[in-house]
């Protein structure tokens, strides 16, 4: 993988073997909502235990649910959805259709080899029912306003002799092309998309421009070359005129014209090169909020150039977004520059372009996605990149891993989550990573 973009995918990746502390051990929702022309699409999962704690919906065994109880289950949690959540489209308040079961209903009774995980709830904290809810449109929708509105208790977070939390729902809202990451809480449950508001804004960071000399700098050591060859063609041997000064004149020449015709970019100062690279690196991680492909790879072009955006793209959309049909997904939520160093300043790369080397270290903050369950994860990297002057700007042409570490050793909770100060020091998961820079 194109380390550029590793920060993304571990977010997911690092699920895989963390599935002994995940999901919550107590009720659990997983929201997400799409905005389409013709409907406000939800896709709600959530676990037995959290169908037991706000339905009456009954089973004969307690830690599945049997095909022939299905239906009642459905149709609970669709009653549920309906008087308690509010949808408002346009300024109307807009009910559910009646959900298809064969289409809209489905229930996964969860690995077994987990139960034993989950020492309040076992097998109801991980069998897992996903119901899709339908909110029709007449016409695509300007302004869509969720209200959620039902908040079980947060076994998982409980201190005895203290009164439990409701918990926090991690959904994913994606609208306009754009899939975003919200929070919904008991003291704030209404999220409110503005189409107009969203399409005139722009997501990607802004970029200090490349600024050129006015007066471009002359060629005097080509131009120098050229004259000599000449009077070395005009008054050398005869013999020597024709095999040697006359090829010599004419690559000067071109050497002078090229230098002529090139672009005389200003050296950036250290300040400059800071302020050139954090919305470079930034935007790399804001590319990934589009859902269209070709929208990610040209927001991708924004910051990185030459080979290394294909292999970004094709490696790290790849594996992230797409790991969606069968695995854990991560979105991150937030990116912060701790240090950063910067190194040569001038011609650099293989191409000898103008531009700096950097050492950053820096933070991502990701919301991990995984079936019926989202949580929070954080990691930390250190990594050197060479930015050079592209033909449209700055951009990101070489990275070189340094080191990444999980830097939250322990699952967080929902009240770590609401804390500012949450940063942990990492116990496990450290790795440093040494490879070869990749520069094109």
């Amino acid at each position: 993988m194109v380390w550029i973009g590793a920060a993304l995918a571990p977010l997911a990746a690092g699920e895989r073997s963390a599935k002994a502390v995940d999901p919550k051990d107590g009720p659990d929702v997983d929201l997400r909502i799409a905005v389409e022309d013709d409907e406000i699409r939800f896709q709600v999962i959530t676990n037995l235990a959290f169908l037991d704690a706000t339905t009456a919906a009954s089973r004969e065994d307690p830690a599945t649910l049997a095909a022939a109880e299905a239906p009642d289950a459905m149709t609970a949690l669709f009653d549920l959805f309906r008087s308690e959540n509010e949808v408002t489209i346009d300024g109307t308040v807009v009910q559910p259709i009646a959900p298809d079961p064969g289409r809209d209903f489905e229930f996964d009774p969860g690995d077994p080899s987990l139960f034993p995980h989950f020492v309040r709830y076992g097998a109801t904290a991980v069998a897992k029912t996903r119901l899709t809810l339908r909110y029709p449109c007449k016409s695509p929708p300007r302004r869509v306003s969720v209200t959620w509105g039902i908040w079980p208790a947060n076994e998982q977070i409980a201190v005895e002799g203290r009164e439990t939390p409701s918990i926090e729902i991690l959904a994913r809202f994606a609208a306009g092309g754009v899939d975003r990451v919200i929070t919904l809480k008991e003291s704030e449950p209404q999220y409110t998309w503005h189409r107009e508001a969203d399409a005139g804004r722009n997501r990607m960071a802004a970029v200090p421009p490349i600024t050129e000399n006015e007066k471009p700098r002359l060629p005097w050591g080509a131009g120098a070359g050229a004259v000599l060859s000449l009077l070395c063609v005009l008054k050398g041997p005869r013999a020597l005129r024709r095999t040697l000064f006359g090829p010599l004149a004419v690559v000067f020449t071109a050497l002078v014209a090229l230098q002529l015709s090139a672009r005389d970019v200003d050296l950036p100062t250290e300040a400059e090169a800071l302020a050139i690279f954090e919305p470079l690196h930034e935007n790399i991680y804001r590319a990934f909020d589009y859902t269209d492909e070709s929208a990610v790879y040209d927001a991708l072009a924004q910051s990185v150039d030459g080979q290394l955006l294909s292999a970004l793209y094709d490696d790290v959309y790849r594996s992230l977004v797409l790991q969606e049909e069968g695995g854990a997904v991560a979105k991150v939520t937030a990116v912060r520059h701790d240090r950063m160093t910067v190194g040569d300043i001038g011609l650099v790369g293989r191409q000898k372009r103008v531009g700096f080397r950097l050492e950053c270290q820096w933070q991502v903050d990701g919301a991990v996605y995984h079936w019926g369950h989202a949580h929070t994860r954080t990691n930390e990297y250190i990594a050197r990149y060479t930015v050079h002057a592209g033909d449209d700007g700055w951009r990101i042409a070489a990275s070189q891993p340094i080191e990444q570490r999980r830097v939250d050793s322990a699952p967080l909770s929902d009240l770590d989550m609401g804390n500012e100060n949450r940063w942990r020091a990492a116990t496990s998961g450290e790795t440093t990573i040494e490879e070869g820079p990749r520069e094109y």
